[in-house]
């Protein structure tokens, strides 16, 4: 049980329920991060402003965005976060044989160079903040400046998500 109460929408004041209607129209339900965010309306929608934009709106490849905030919630054993990015993953281009071989990615013959530096750098972030000169170095080697960007806040704002949904004990939908 989540601990705050979920929010439906009439639960918001008036001026901010249409972040419910958003996220109702996009998806066909508010999610459960959101219903306990919105305790907070004001910084649920900076959240969302900030969550779009670096999903909808970078330079970064949707594959990498994805393998990097999986590997996120993987570490942080956040079963929110990793179920509803598997299924945003697959949209993305992820192929079922990578999905599978998430816990073992470091030695799995699907994923590229490129995927192995992207979610090492993820890893690193998300481990130790601090990421040493190679593994910096392996993933700027493939991307500019502006997806090194992308791709850090990408990280940096997934590690924040985990780190709400784990205190708050934000549960699973039951559509999941």
């Amino acid at each position: 049980m989540a601990r705050l109460p979920y929010l439906d929408r009439d639960d918001l004041p008036e001026n901010y329920r249409y972040l419910f209607d958003n996220l109702a129209r996009a998806s066909g339900r508010t999610g459960n991060l959101f219903r306990v965010l919105g305790h907070s309306p004001r910084l649920l929608h900076q959240f969302m402003r900030l969550g779009n934009d670096l999903r909808s709106h970078t330079k970064l490849d949707p594959v990498l965005r994805e393998l990097a905030i999986l590997t996120v919630g993987r570490l942080a054993q956040a079963p929110y976060e990793y179920v509803h990015h598997l299924a945003i993953g697959r949209r993305a281009g992820i192929s079922e044989e990578q999905l599978a071989g998430l816990p073992v990615w470091e030695r799995h013959p699907a994923f590229t160079e490129q995927q192995r530096a992207v979610m090492r750098y993820a890893e690193a972030i998300t481990r130790d903040v601090r990421v040493s000169d190679e593994v910096f170095a392996a993933v700027r080697s493939l991307l500019d400046d502006e997806q090194m960007v992308e791709l850090t806040l990408n990280i940096a704002y997934y590690n924040m998500v985990v780190r709400f949904l784990e205190p708050m004990q934000v549960e699973l939908e039951e559509t999941h």
